[in-house]
């Protein structure tokens, strides 16, 4: 696929999920039409047919606009499903290829209960057997994990940070925990392991100096929701009439200063992002800090964005018939999501200042 033609069919389908994003907000509910559309479609696997990470940055964008839950997920599936590609034998490399590009679901199984932004270095120790290790511990916030087939998952295994790419069998109990502010539609429960295998055969040989997924589309989780809010305001404005001169509020000059804003901030960081993906494209050694520098500026904007939105539409945004009360609340995730903003500038402020290097990827 062409990169408009990637844009055109992320499109067609954020259109699908705008249409029942309201009622899965709701219910709770996983985005089952989101998870069939992109089962038919080559967007799901674009990268591996060569798509830009600039072009993959603004699918996630255009999805989030429609629903900033499937967004989630499939990012998540994303980054955890193209680990497949850094297994240990060719043999397996290709068969998981196949599931993958047949429409298997993958969910990221790396956030330990007590772990914090620190979800790349676990503290859970597996044991050594048969076949590889077991393990014996949970895992929370994995978002679509009644759904996925197989999990990206990580354990102290000998001392030493290890991850796998396993099969989510029966020895993993879902716990339905998922009742929260926003993201709702990601069902992001908490699993338990319970002598889980992780097979030395499933062990990822990860290449720290390639990009992730996860990492690069996270900041435009919030743009697309920005996006949302600002489409939202505009079109609010020009709709809402005041008496008794029955004249728009979009007339009014806080309102146009107030979109005005919305605009600086969205362009900013959509601006920032872009600049991100494409250093990430061309594998400039600073991509890392350029996607963390992306992360805050766009969570921020995300928030301050559905905020003024929010003001704006007044008590009518407030009601659950406008979508921006649910835009609000599924940005204040953006923030919370690691790394967080806190720990990012704190390593980017060392950094800058040379007291230590980059982070690995993975």
């Amino acid at each position: 696929m062409s990169d408009s033609d990637c844009l055109a069919e992320a499109e067609r389908i954020q259109r699908l999920l705008a249409e029942q994003a309201a009622r899965h907000d709701r219910e709770t509910s996983l985005p089952d039409e989101g998870f069939e559309a992109m089962a038919r479609s080559p967007l799901n696997t674009a990268l591996l047919e060569g798509a830009s990470w600039l072009t993959f940055g603004r699918v996630v964008s255009i999805l989030s606009r429609g629903s900033a839950s499937f967004g989630t997920l499939w990012l998540m599936h994303q980054g955890s499903g193209l680990a497949f590609l850094a297994l240990p034998e060719p043999a397996l490399v290709a068969t998981f290829n196949d599931r993958f590009r047949q429409g298997a679901w993958f969910g990221n199984a790396l956030s330990e209960p007590t772990s914090g932004n620190m979800f790349l270095m676990p503290h859970q120790e597996a044991r050594r057997a048969e076949g590889g290790w077991r393990l014996s511990g949970a895992k929370r916030f994995v978002s679509g994990s009644e759904r996925a087939g197989y999990l990206l998952t990580n354990a102290v295994c000998d001392g030493q940070p290890t991850f796998f790419l396993i099969d989510k069998d029966d020895s993993i109990r879902v716990e339905d925990v998922w009742d929260t502010l926003g993201m709702r539609a990601t069902r992001s429960q908490l699993l338990h392991f319970q002598d889980t295998l992780l097979p030395e055969s499933r062990r990822l040989r990860l290449d720290p100096s390639q990009p992730n997924p996860i990492a690069l589309g996270l900041p435009w989780i919030s743009i697309g929701i920005a996006e949302a809010a600002l489409a939202f305001a505009i079109a609010y404005a020009r709709e809402r009439k005041l008496p008794p001169e029955n004249r728009a509020i979009a007339e009014m000059q806080w309102v146009q200063f107030s979109v005005a804003e919305m605009s600086l901030r969205l362009e900013a960081a959509r601006a920032l992002a872009m600049r991100a993906a494409i250093a990430t494209d061309q594998r400039e050694p600073d991509f890392p800090v350029l996607q963390m520098q992306a992360k805050v500026v766009a969570n921020e904007a995300a928030v301050a964005i559905t905020t003024a939105a929010m003001e704006l539409a007044g008590g009518s945004g407030y009601m659950r018939s406008h979508p921006i009360e649910r835009y609000l609340r599924d940005a204040m995730s953006g923030p919370l999501m690691a790394w967080s903003p806190a720990v990012i500038r704190d390593f980017l402020g060392k950094t800058l200042l040379g007291l230590q290097t980059p982070p690995p990827q993975t």
